[in-house]
This record gives C-alpha cells, structure tokens and sequence, in this order.
C-alpha cells in the first residue's frame, strides 16, 4: 500500500480501520437518537432537515462497504466525515445559523476524525471545523453572531472538550493495546502483533501485490551478552531495534519476537537490497565482538497460502541459512589454523593428518555420524594447535623432558581449545580438543575426567593419536612397531584408555592392514602384527 499525508504508515491506517469497528455502534446509536430528535423537533425545523440528514445517514450506512474495498481506507473515512460535516453545515446554515439548533452538531465531525486519525490530521480537522463554524454563523449572520455570541462560544468550547475527551480515551486505549503488542525493551511490534497482522495482510495479499515475510536471529549475542552483561546486551538490541525499524522505515513493519529475534513484513517485493539493509542494520562490531545476522525470507501468497505454514518456512529457512553460515565460517577458521599448525611445525601437521584419518574410520566403527563424525575428524586434524604456544626448544628438545618442561606441555590442550573457542563455529571441536589427554582412569590432564565424562570423540582422538605418537620417531626416540604399538593399547585399556575404542581401533587397524594386503598382493602379512590384531581384548 502506498502511503499518504493522512496515514504515512501501515499502523496509522489499521488505526483507522479499527477505529470505525470500535464506533459502528456508537454511530448507530447516535444518528438513530439524531434522526428521532429531528423529527420530533421538525414542525419547527422545518420537514426538509430531514433530507439533509437523511443524506447523512446513508453516507454512513455505505462507508462500511467502501472501507473493505479501499486500498486506502483514510481516505474513504475522510471523505465520509466531510460529507457528513457539509450536511450538518447547510442544515445549520438553512435553519437560523448562529440561531440554530443544530450548531453544536458540528463538533460531531470534529469527533470521528480525534477518534480515528493522527494528532496532525486531528489538529487540521479541529481548524477546518472552526471555520466552519465561522462560516455558519459569522458568514450568515454577523450582525446576529456579534450581538449574541453565546452560541458560538458554547459550540466552540464543545467543540475542545470533544476533541480533546476522544483524543483522551483513544490515547489510552492505544497505550493498551501497544502495551499488549509492542516489545516493552525495543518498542518493535512482539509476536502477538505479527500474528494479527499477517492475518489481516493475508486476505490482500496477491501475486501483483505480494507480502514477504523476513525472519532474522543474531550471531554472536550470546558471546556478547556474556562479555558485557545483560544490561549491555539489552543496550545493543535497543540499539539495532532502531536501526532495523530505520532500514525498513514505510516499506514494511519491524517485529522482536523475543530474544535476539527478528522480524519484518515488507509491502510487495523491495528486493535483495532491503534483505541486505535489514543485515546491515542488525550487524555491529567492536572491539572484543562481532555481531551479525542469518535470515530466512518468504514470499506470499505465491509460497504459501497459510500464515502459520508461512511461520514455520521462514524459521527452517532462517536456521539453514545459520547452519550453512556456520559451516563455512567453520571451514574457513579451521583451514587457517591448519595452515597456522603447518608452517609452525611441519612434523606435527603430518601427524595430526594422519590421526584425523584414523580417528574417522575408529569414530564410524562406533556409531558416530554427520556433524559429530565431522566433530571428531576436526579435532583429530586441530588436536595439537595449542603446541603453536610450546617453544620450539622444548617441542623438538632430542632428550626427556624435565618436570617444567612436562608442565608447560601438558597445557597444550587447554591452549588449543582456548585458541579454538575463539571461534563459535569451532566451539564443539574446541571441547573435543581440550579433553584428548584425558585417561579412562582420571589420571589425565588438564581436569582429570573419567569414564564417560570424557567425550567420546575425544577417547578415539586419544587412542589414534598414541598409537601414531608410539609409531613415529622422535628427537629422542627411533619408535615402536605397529604390533608393540598394539600391544600397548591392550595393555593400558582401562588404565589409560576407554576399552571400546581401543577395541574398535584394533578392528580399523586390522581391516586396513588386511586391505593394503589385498591391493598390494602381498602373499602374507607380517606374522607378529597379525597375531597382535587377532588376540581379543
């Protein structure tokens, strides 16, 4: 709907709209007692008042149906309350003018537009009315009017007191109703308000008009709200309230439906850059934080014709567009930290590469799937950054590692997830990795967990990242065979180790042993390691 000077916003035309609901039946009951009182009083009056106020009553009687109709129902409600104000005026004009019995009706105009409009619409329709006045009565009969004001004034001071009762209760009843439907925090429409008004846009709505409906849900809040606090989080939402209710300023109408979430219907289709300006709008960085936005967006009616299904579409498409976001954000971080590892230490970005292959075939062998088997394969490749803290002399040192240095290494895991946190994409891997050098027994480092409160990525991790460390050479030691390797983990499962991964690695380790064979068309494996694989646990 385009907008006007009588109603420059959606919310002032629905106004308008619910205000004629509101007065039907006062306006039923007042022109009914009207047309009584005119023809009792019309062997004085004269018969053809009767006319002049008959005209009125079916002007009424017709706004209803026009109101539906209209893509701009302020106008219609204008035009009525003018024609009903030009009847009124020639029957006071024709019956004695400030002799009237009628004058005062002229403030009944005056009312209606207090009861339906904006304080500037009211303002003019309170001028305009005076003039009127004037005009009926000055204009008619000045002499008369200058004799014997007191009609006038009577009507004038009728006319403040009208205006000014109905401006009274419609500015109450509005601060109602915005109590029971704007956000008490951002002063955005909540959800109730949605709710009614996707309901009253729906039966409009058309693929020449169409209505889009914007979810959006903040990045990065809950960071920020346990930085700064809740009364800084509070501060930043006011904030972008704001700016979103700015960016989307006639085209539409801003919603908070709770929490850092967001909404916006939007008249007809403004695009990809309103999408963009609602983005930007809900964005802000600073030191110490970043907040930005995902989105889902609707069209209707050509999606859907039902306003819940229309509900439940945007949230799925919002929070695809949040995993999607999510995973590229994570993918990103993760490859820069590969690449931090690799240049810092070679070696170890050889070794993490070759545990994330173990971990992965260890990890299905246990029932991991989608984004926990993506999970465990990350912090099996990560496992080690926090060794991007460890000095070289002390990570490369060709002898053992004296007490400090050993303290120093065992803060690597807590680093690692510390550098990994940073990230929220990386939160679930950061856990993963702070946990490696957890033993089955509690024995472990950095918190001392056991059993089952180690994660279960995190054992496998463990297990896989043994056997190569027992498997590769060191500065200060040429390395084990794969079958003491083997014999190894059997031998501190339930010490060290979580018995089932250690099992389920023996099974990877034996099935890829046996493949390689196969494709290498070696007549026999290796007697010692295949008789390790096959002694159960």
């Amino acid at each position: 709907m385009s907008e006007s000077w009588l109603c420059p916003t959606d919310l002032d035309r629905n106004r308008v709209v619910d205000a004629n609901d509101r007065v039907r039946m006062i306006r039923k009951v007042g022109s009914g007692a009207i047309g009584v009182a005119l023809i009792v009083s019309a062997p004085w009056l004269g018969w053809w008042t009767l006319i002049l106020f008959a005209l009125s009553a079916l002007n009424f009687i017709n706004v209803d149906l026009r109101l539906r109709k209209s893509q701009h129902p302020e106008r219609v409600s204008v035009c009525a309350i003018l024609i009903t104000m030009a009847l009124i005026a020639a029957g006071v004009i024709l019956s004695g003018g400030p002799r009237s019995p009628a004058l005062p009706w002229l403030v009944l105009p005056a009312g209606m537009v207090a009861a339906r409009f904006r304080p500037q619409v009211v303002i003019a329709g309170f001028a305009l009315t005076v003039v009127v006045i004037l005009i009926a009565t000055l204009g008619v009969d000045p002499q008369a009017t200058i004799h014997n004001p007191v009609s006038v004034i009577a009507t004038l001071a009728l006319l403040v007191a009208v205006v000014s009762i109905v401006r009274a209760i419609e500015a109450a009843e509005l601060h109602n109703r915005d109590e029971a439907t704007l956000d008490p925090l951002t002063g955005l429409a909540n959800r109730r308000q949605l709710s009614e008004d996707l309901a009253a846009v729906w039966s409009d709505a058309t693929p020449e008009r169409p209505v889009r409906l914007l979810m959006f849900d903040l990045d990065g809040f809950k960071a920020y709200n346990d930085t700064f606090g809740h009364p800084g989080g509070d501060l930043l939402l006011s904030r972008l309230s704001q700016a979103f209710k700015a960016a989307i300023s006639t085209y539409g109408r801003a919603y908070r439906l709770g929490g850092d979430e967001f909404c916006a219907l939007l008249w007809g289709d403004c695009g990809e850059q309103m999408v963009k300006s609602c983005l930007s709008a809900l964005s802000e960085e600073g030191e110490g934080f970043s907040i930005t936005s995902s989105y889902g967006s609707v069209m209707l009616p050509q999606e859907t014709n039902d306003p819940d299904l229309a509900l439940q579409l945007v949230d799925q498409r919002m929070y695809a567009y949040k995993d999607s976001s999510r995973a590229s954000a994570g993918q990103q971080t993760r490859d820069l930290a590969l690449q931090i590892l690799a240049a810092h230490a070679p070696d170890l970005h050889m070794h993490s590469s070759h545990v994330a292959t173990l971990v992965e075939g260890v990890a299905r062998r246990l029932g991991l799937e989608d984004q926990e088997l993506s999970d465990a394969v990350h912090a099996a490749e990560l496992h080690d950054i926090g060794k991007v803290a460890i000095p070289f002399a002390v990570l490369n040192k060709p002898g053992a590692l004296d007490e400090q240095e050993w303290e120093l290494m065992r803060r690597h895991p807590a680093i690692g997830a510390n550098i990994l946190s940073a990230a929220p994409a990386l939160m679930r891997v950061a856990e993963i990795v702070g946990a490696t050098h957890e033993r089955h027994d509690g024995g472990g480092y950095p918190r001392g967990l056991t059993g089952d409160q180690i994660p279960l990525a995190s054992r496998i991790v463990f297990v896989c990242d043994s056997f190569d460390a027992m498997t590769s050479e060191r500065p200060y030691d040429r390395g084990r065979t794969e079958a003491d390797a083997i014999e190894e983990l059997r031998r501190c499962a339930g010490t060290q180790f979580d018995p089932r991964v250690v099992e389920a690695f023996i099974a990877e380790h034996l099935a890829r042993h046996t493949a390689q064979l196969a494709a290498a068309s070696t007549p026999a494996p290796d007697p010692a390691l295949r008789a390790s694989l096959t002694v159960s646990i």
